[in-house]
């Protein structure tokens, strides 16, 4: 199993706080729904390019997105209902 952090878990709760599914998530992402997938359940090394991605639409930095969840919590995620 790959090793990347809290990635998987934290782009998986960061989706599901926002209400998403995997398929818009990617689309919003600008990542496919199997790289997507693969992230959440770690079955890849995900790209540095993705987990910019990802970062950058949930309003993260790179290493908040692969800290401890823990970390993450005082870390507001903004509902995003006018997508």
């Amino acid at each position: 199993m790959p090793e990347n952090g809290y990635l998987a878990t934290n782009t998986k709760n960061l989706r599901k706080k926002m209400r998403e599914t995997q398929a818009d998530f990617a689309a919003h992402c600008g990542i496919g729904t199997g790289t997507l997938n693969a992230i959440e359940r770690e079955l890849s090394d995900p790209k540095l390019s993705s987990i910019q991605k990802i970062a950058a639409y949930v309003d993260k930095t790179v290493p908040e997105l692969l800290s401890k969840e823990e970390d993450n919590e005082s870390l507001p995620v903004e509902e995003r209902y006018d997508r």
